[in-house]
Protein backbone atom coordinates (compact mmCIF):
# COMPACT_ATOMS: atom_id res chain seq x y z
CA UNK A 1 0.00 0.00 0.00
CA UNK A 2 1.39 3.42 -0.92
CA UNK A 3 2.68 5.60 1.91
CA UNK A 4 0.42 8.55 1.04
CA UNK A 5 -2.64 6.32 1.18
CA UNK A 6 -1.60 4.99 4.60
CA UNK A 7 -1.21 8.55 5.91
CA UNK A 8 -4.71 9.42 4.70
CA UNK A 9 -6.12 6.35 6.45
CA UNK A 10 -4.42 7.37 9.72
CA UNK A 11 -5.78 10.92 9.46
CA UNK A 12 -9.30 9.67 8.80
CA UNK A 13 -9.13 7.20 11.71
CA UNK A 14 -8.03 9.88 14.19
CA UNK A 15 -10.70 12.26 12.89
CA UNK A 16 -13.35 9.61 13.44
CA UNK A 17 -12.14 9.04 17.02
CA UNK A 18 -12.01 12.79 17.64
CA UNK A 19 -15.52 13.56 16.42
CA UNK A 20 -16.86 10.49 18.23
CA UNK A 21 -15.46 11.87 21.48
CA UNK A 22 -16.87 15.34 20.72
CA UNK A 23 -20.31 13.93 20.03
CA UNK A 24 -20.18 11.77 23.18
CA UNK A 25 -19.31 14.79 25.35
CA UNK A 26 -21.94 16.92 23.68
CA UNK A 27 -24.68 14.31 24.04
CA UNK A 28 -23.78 13.71 27.72
CA UNK A 29 -23.77 17.41 28.58
CA UNK A 30 -26.46 18.21 31.13
CA UNK A 31 -26.67 21.89 30.23
CA UNK A 32 -27.17 23.27 26.71
CA UNK A 33 -24.04 24.85 25.28
CA UNK A 34 -23.91 28.08 23.34
CA UNK A 35 -21.80 28.32 20.20
CA UNK A 36 -18.81 29.84 22.01
CA UNK A 37 -18.78 27.11 24.65
CA UNK A 38 -19.17 24.42 22.01
CA UNK A 39 -16.13 25.61 20.02
CA UNK A 40 -14.11 26.05 23.22
CA UNK A 41 -14.81 22.44 24.16
CA UNK A 42 -14.05 21.41 20.59
CA UNK A 43 -10.58 22.96 20.81
CA UNK A 44 -9.97 21.44 24.24
CA UNK A 45 -10.96 18.02 22.94
CA UNK A 46 -8.62 18.47 19.96
CA UNK A 47 -5.68 19.11 22.29
CA UNK A 48 -6.65 16.18 24.47
CA UNK A 49 -6.51 14.06 21.32
CA UNK A 50 -2.76 14.68 21.09
CA UNK A 51 -2.27 12.48 24.17
CA UNK A 52 -3.53 9.16 22.66
CA UNK A 53 -1.84 10.10 19.37
CA UNK A 54 1.49 10.54 21.18
CA UNK A 55 0.93 7.28 23.06
CA UNK A 56 0.08 5.34 19.89
CA UNK A 57 2.97 6.59 17.76
CA UNK A 58 5.44 6.45 20.64
CA UNK A 59 4.53 2.79 21.00
CA UNK A 60 4.62 2.21 17.23
CA UNK A 61 7.86 4.02 16.34
CA UNK A 62 10.01 3.50 19.44
CA UNK A 63 8.76 0.67 21.62
CA UNK A 64 7.43 -1.98 19.22
CA UNK A 65 10.56 -2.10 16.98
CA UNK A 66 12.74 -2.81 20.03
CA UNK A 67 10.52 -5.66 21.15
CA UNK A 68 9.58 -7.30 17.84
CA UNK A 69 12.21 -6.26 15.27
CA UNK A 70 15.49 -5.74 17.14
CA UNK A 71 14.82 -8.01 20.17
CA UNK A 72 16.29 -5.38 22.48
CA UNK A 73 13.92 -5.82 25.38
CA UNK A 74 15.65 -3.55 27.89
CA UNK A 75 15.54 -0.69 25.42
CA UNK A 76 11.91 -1.51 24.75
CA UNK A 77 11.13 -1.23 28.45
CA UNK A 78 13.10 2.01 28.61
CA UNK A 79 11.18 3.53 25.69
CA UNK A 80 7.92 2.38 27.31
CA UNK A 81 8.81 4.34 30.43
CA UNK A 82 9.79 7.36 28.31
CA UNK A 83 6.48 7.17 26.45
CA UNK A 84 4.53 7.04 29.70
CA UNK A 85 6.57 9.93 31.09
CA UNK A 86 6.16 11.94 27.91
CA UNK A 87 2.37 11.70 27.74
CA UNK A 88 2.16 12.43 31.49
CA UNK A 89 4.15 15.65 31.02
CA UNK A 90 2.14 16.51 27.91
CA UNK A 91 -1.15 16.15 29.74
CA UNK A 92 0.12 18.18 32.70
CA UNK A 93 1.27 21.04 30.45
CA UNK A 94 -2.00 21.05 28.54
CA UNK A 95 -4.24 21.06 31.63
CA UNK A 96 -2.32 23.40 33.96
CA UNK A 97 -0.43 25.69 31.57
CA UNK A 98 -2.83 25.91 28.64
CA UNK A 99 -6.44 25.06 29.47
CA UNK A 100 -6.64 26.91 32.82
CA UNK A 101 -4.94 30.22 31.85
CA UNK A 102 -6.35 30.45 28.30
CA UNK A 103 -9.75 28.72 28.38
CA UNK A 104 -10.42 28.91 32.14
CA UNK A 105 -11.04 25.16 31.99
CA UNK A 106 -10.09 23.19 35.08
CA UNK A 107 -10.56 19.44 34.64
CA UNK A 108 -10.26 18.88 38.40
CA UNK A 109 -12.45 21.66 39.81
CA UNK A 110 -9.59 23.40 41.58
CA UNK A 111 -8.41 20.24 43.33
CA UNK A 112 -5.36 18.90 41.45
CA UNK A 113 -4.60 15.21 41.76
CA UNK A 114 -1.56 13.87 43.55
CA UNK A 115 1.22 12.83 41.20
CA UNK A 116 0.62 9.16 41.98
CA UNK A 117 -3.08 9.33 41.01
CA UNK A 118 -2.24 11.44 37.99
CA UNK A 119 0.22 8.88 36.57
CA UNK A 120 -2.04 5.98 37.57
CA UNK A 121 -4.96 7.52 35.64
CA UNK A 122 -2.86 7.95 32.52
CA UNK A 123 -1.41 4.45 32.86
CA UNK A 124 -4.82 2.82 33.27
CA UNK A 125 -6.61 4.87 30.62
CA UNK A 126 -4.14 5.27 27.75
CA UNK A 127 -1.73 2.34 28.03
CA UNK A 128 -4.28 -0.50 27.89
CA UNK A 129 -5.64 0.97 24.67
CA UNK A 130 -3.44 3.19 22.53
CA UNK A 131 -0.10 1.82 23.68
CA UNK A 132 -1.20 -1.74 22.88
CA UNK A 133 -2.84 -0.53 19.65
CA UNK A 134 0.55 0.79 18.55
CA UNK A 135 2.14 -2.60 19.29
CA UNK A 136 -0.58 -4.47 17.41
CA UNK A 137 -0.42 -2.11 14.44
CA UNK A 138 3.35 -2.52 14.18
CA UNK A 139 3.00 -6.29 14.33
CA UNK A 140 0.16 -6.37 11.73
CA UNK A 141 1.97 -3.99 9.38
CA UNK A 142 5.19 -6.00 9.44
CA UNK A 143 3.28 -9.26 9.00
CA UNK A 144 1.57 -7.79 5.93
CA UNK A 145 4.89 -6.49 4.53
CA UNK A 146 6.53 -9.89 5.05
CA UNK A 147 3.61 -11.58 3.33
CA UNK A 148 3.82 -9.17 0.37
CA UNK A 149 7.58 -9.68 0.13
CA UNK A 150 7.21 -13.46 0.12
CA UNK A 151 4.56 -13.21 -2.60
CA UNK A 152 6.81 -10.95 -4.70
CA UNK A 153 9.77 -13.29 -4.23
CA UNK A 154 7.61 -16.28 -5.17
CA UNK A 155 6.35 -14.42 -8.24
CA UNK A 156 9.90 -13.52 -9.27
CA UNK A 157 10.96 -17.13 -8.76
CA UNK A 158 8.02 -18.38 -10.82
CA UNK A 159 8.74 -15.87 -13.60
CA UNK A 160 12.39 -16.89 -13.69
CA UNK A 161 11.43 -20.56 -13.77
CA UNK A 162 8.91 -19.97 -16.58
CA UNK A 163 11.52 -18.08 -18.58
CA UNK A 164 13.94 -20.97 -18.11
CA UNK A 165 11.33 -23.51 -19.13
CA UNK A 166 10.40 -21.53 -22.25
CA UNK A 167 14.07 -21.33 -23.22
CA UNK A 168 14.17 -25.14 -23.41
CA UNK A 169 11.23 -25.45 -25.82
CA UNK A 170 11.57 -26.53 -29.45
CA UNK A 171 15.25 -27.55 -29.82
CA UNK A 172 14.45 -30.97 -31.32
CA UNK A 173 11.95 -29.68 -33.85
CA UNK A 174 14.06 -26.61 -34.66
CA UNK A 175 17.20 -28.59 -35.45
CA UNK A 176 15.28 -31.08 -37.58
CA UNK A 177 13.61 -28.25 -39.51
CA UNK A 178 16.95 -26.58 -40.23
CA UNK A 179 18.31 -29.88 -41.52
CA UNK A 180 15.21 -30.35 -43.70
CA UNK A 181 15.56 -26.87 -45.19
CA UNK A 182 19.26 -27.51 -45.80
CA UNK A 183 18.35 -30.67 -47.72
CA UNK A 184 15.71 -28.79 -49.76
CA UNK A 185 18.21 -26.06 -50.55
CA UNK A 186 20.88 -28.58 -51.51
CA UNK A 187 18.39 -30.24 -53.84
CA UNK A 188 17.34 -26.82 -55.19
CA UNK A 189 13.75 -27.63 -54.33
CA UNK A 190 11.07 -25.02 -55.09
CA UNK A 191 9.73 -25.54 -51.58
CA UNK A 192 12.93 -24.28 -49.92
CA UNK A 193 11.98 -20.55 -49.99
CA UNK A 194 8.50 -21.27 -48.60
CA UNK A 195 9.96 -23.46 -45.84
CA UNK A 196 12.54 -20.80 -44.97
CA UNK A 197 9.82 -18.14 -44.78
CA UNK A 198 7.71 -20.25 -42.44
CA UNK A 199 10.71 -20.99 -40.26
CA UNK A 200 11.36 -17.24 -40.10
CA UNK A 201 7.78 -16.70 -38.91
CA UNK A 202 8.17 -19.39 -36.27
CA UNK A 203 11.41 -17.93 -34.96
CA UNK A 204 9.91 -14.45 -34.85
CA UNK A 205 7.00 -15.74 -32.80
CA UNK A 206 9.21 -17.77 -30.48
CA UNK A 207 11.72 -14.97 -29.83
CA UNK A 208 9.39 -12.00 -29.68
CA UNK A 209 5.71 -12.75 -29.17
CA UNK A 210 6.38 -16.12 -27.53
CA UNK A 211 8.33 -14.51 -24.69
CA UNK A 212 5.09 -13.28 -23.15
CA UNK A 213 3.47 -15.45 -20.52
CA UNK A 214 0.09 -15.37 -22.24
CA UNK A 215 -0.85 -15.03 -25.91
CA UNK A 216 -4.11 -14.95 -27.90
CA UNK A 217 -5.25 -18.44 -28.83
CA UNK A 218 -5.54 -17.52 -32.50
CA UNK A 219 -1.79 -16.80 -32.65
CA UNK A 220 -0.97 -20.11 -31.02
CA UNK A 221 -3.15 -21.86 -33.60
CA UNK A 222 -1.37 -20.03 -36.43
CA UNK A 223 1.94 -21.09 -34.92
CA UNK A 224 0.86 -24.74 -34.84
CA UNK A 225 -0.34 -24.55 -38.45
CA UNK A 226 3.09 -23.31 -39.54
CA UNK A 227 4.75 -26.11 -37.57
CA UNK A 228 2.58 -28.73 -39.27
CA UNK A 229 3.22 -27.25 -42.70
CA UNK A 230 6.98 -27.25 -42.14
CA UNK A 231 6.80 -30.89 -41.05
CA UNK A 232 4.94 -31.79 -44.24
CA UNK A 233 7.48 -29.92 -46.37
CA UNK A 234 10.39 -31.61 -44.60
CA UNK A 235 8.77 -35.03 -45.08
CA UNK A 236 8.14 -34.25 -48.77
CA UNK A 237 4.39 -34.56 -48.33
CA UNK A 238 4.57 -37.86 -46.50
CA UNK A 239 3.65 -36.46 -43.08
CA UNK A 240 -0.03 -37.04 -42.39
CA UNK A 241 -1.39 -34.66 -39.79
CA UNK A 242 -5.07 -34.04 -39.17
CA UNK A 243 -5.52 -30.68 -37.38
CA UNK A 244 -9.07 -29.63 -36.49
CA UNK A 245 -10.27 -26.50 -34.70
CA UNK A 246 -13.82 -26.19 -33.39
CA UNK A 247 -15.79 -23.66 -31.38
CA UNK A 248 -15.16 -19.98 -30.86
CA UNK A 249 -11.61 -18.70 -31.31
CA UNK A 250 -11.41 -15.04 -30.31
CA UNK A 251 -9.22 -13.30 -27.80
CA UNK A 252 -8.88 -16.15 -25.32
CA UNK A 253 -5.48 -16.01 -23.67
CA UNK A 254 -3.42 -19.17 -23.28
CA UNK A 255 0.12 -19.81 -22.10
CA UNK A 256 2.51 -19.20 -24.98
CA UNK A 257 4.21 -22.17 -26.63
CA UNK A 258 2.30 -24.60 -24.45
CA UNK A 259 0.91 -27.06 -27.00
CA UNK A 260 4.10 -27.40 -29.03
CA UNK A 261 5.71 -29.74 -26.47
CA UNK A 262 2.97 -32.34 -27.08
CA UNK A 263 3.30 -31.86 -30.85
CA UNK A 264 7.08 -32.30 -30.70
CA UNK A 265 6.62 -35.47 -28.68
CA UNK A 266 4.24 -36.84 -31.33
CA UNK A 267 6.70 -36.02 -34.11
CA UNK A 268 9.61 -37.52 -32.20
CA UNK A 269 8.02 -40.80 -31.09
CA UNK A 270 5.12 -41.24 -33.49
CA UNK A 271 4.59 -42.50 -37.02
CA UNK A 272 3.91 -39.67 -39.46
CA UNK A 273 3.67 -41.52 -42.79
CA UNK A 274 0.77 -43.84 -41.99
CA UNK A 275 -2.22 -42.65 -44.02
CA UNK A 276 -4.63 -44.77 -41.99
CA UNK A 277 -3.36 -43.49 -38.65
CA UNK A 278 -2.36 -39.84 -39.04
CA UNK A 279 -1.35 -37.69 -36.13
CA UNK A 280 -4.68 -36.39 -34.93
CA UNK A 281 -4.78 -32.94 -33.31
CA UNK A 282 -8.05 -31.46 -32.14
CA UNK A 283 -8.69 -28.13 -30.43
CA UNK A 284 -12.03 -26.93 -29.08
CA UNK A 285 -12.49 -23.46 -27.63
CA UNK A 286 -15.20 -21.37 -26.00
CA UNK A 287 -15.36 -18.42 -23.64
CA UNK A 288 -14.70 -20.57 -20.59
CA UNK A 289 -12.17 -23.19 -21.62
CA UNK A 290 -9.81 -24.53 -24.28
CA UNK A 291 -9.51 -28.27 -24.90
CA UNK A 292 -6.49 -29.65 -26.74
CA UNK A 293 -5.97 -33.29 -27.65
CA UNK A 294 -3.36 -35.08 -29.74
CA UNK A 295 -2.99 -38.76 -30.63
CA UNK A 296 -0.22 -40.52 -32.49
CA UNK A 297 0.56 -44.11 -33.35
CA UNK A 298 3.71 -45.15 -31.54
CA UNK A 299 6.86 -45.89 -33.48
CA UNK A 300 8.26 -48.95 -31.68
CA UNK A 301 11.28 -49.13 -33.96
CA UNK A 302 12.43 -45.63 -32.96
CA UNK A 303 13.68 -45.34 -29.41
CA UNK A 304 15.28 -42.26 -27.89
CA UNK A 305 17.65 -43.44 -25.14
CA UNK A 306 18.16 -39.90 -23.85
CA UNK A 307 14.48 -39.28 -23.26
CA UNK A 308 13.42 -35.65 -23.13
CA UNK A 309 12.44 -32.77 -20.91
CA UNK A 310 9.64 -31.34 -23.04
CA UNK A 311 6.71 -33.02 -21.29
CA UNK A 312 8.11 -32.53 -17.79
CA UNK A 313 8.59 -28.85 -18.64
CA UNK A 314 5.04 -28.41 -19.85
CA UNK A 315 3.68 -30.12 -16.74
CA UNK A 316 5.68 -27.75 -14.57
CA UNK A 317 4.45 -24.74 -16.56
CA UNK A 318 0.85 -25.90 -16.21
CA UNK A 319 1.31 -26.08 -12.46
CA UNK A 320 2.73 -22.55 -12.35
CA UNK A 321 0.35 -20.80 -14.76
CA UNK A 322 -2.85 -22.82 -14.28
CA UNK A 323 -2.91 -23.96 -10.65
CA UNK A 324 -6.20 -25.82 -10.10
CA UNK A 325 -7.35 -24.55 -13.49
CA UNK A 326 -6.24 -27.34 -15.79
CA UNK A 327 -6.70 -31.05 -16.33
CA UNK A 328 -4.06 -33.12 -18.09
CA UNK A 329 -4.67 -36.76 -18.98
CA UNK A 330 -2.00 -38.82 -20.76
CA UNK A 331 -2.72 -42.33 -22.03
CA UNK A 332 0.34 -44.35 -22.97
CA UNK A 333 -1.13 -47.41 -24.65
CA UNK A 334 0.51 -50.24 -26.54
CA UNK A 335 -0.22 -48.74 -29.97
CA UNK A 336 -1.26 -45.14 -29.40
CA UNK A 337 -0.13 -42.24 -27.27
CA UNK A 338 -2.91 -39.79 -26.39
CA UNK A 339 -2.89 -36.46 -24.59
CA UNK A 340 -5.99 -34.57 -23.46
CA UNK A 341 -5.58 -31.14 -21.93
CA UNK A 342 -8.32 -28.79 -20.68
CA UNK A 343 -7.52 -25.21 -19.66
CA UNK A 344 -9.93 -22.97 -17.77
CA UNK A 345 -9.50 -19.63 -19.55
CA UNK A 346 -12.56 -17.89 -18.10
CA UNK A 347 -12.83 -15.18 -20.75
Amino acid sequence: MKRKKIIYIHIIAWCVLFFSAVWLNYSNSRTPEDLHTFFKNLVIQAFYQTIPISCFYGSYFFVAPRFFAYRRYLRGIGYSILTLTGITILRYLLEYHFFIPIFNFDNYGGHPWPVKDYIENIFLYYFPKYFIYGQLYFFAENWYKDKQLKQELQKEKSNAELAFLRSQINPHFLFNTINDIYSLTYQKSEQAPEALLKLSELLRYMLREGNADMMPLRLEIKYLENVFELQRIGAKGRAYINFEVEGYVGEQQVASLLFIAFVENAFKHGILNDTENPIFVHLTANNESVSFSIRNKKNHSQKDPTGGIGLSNVKRRLGLIYPRKHQLDISDGDEFYTVNLVLQTGL
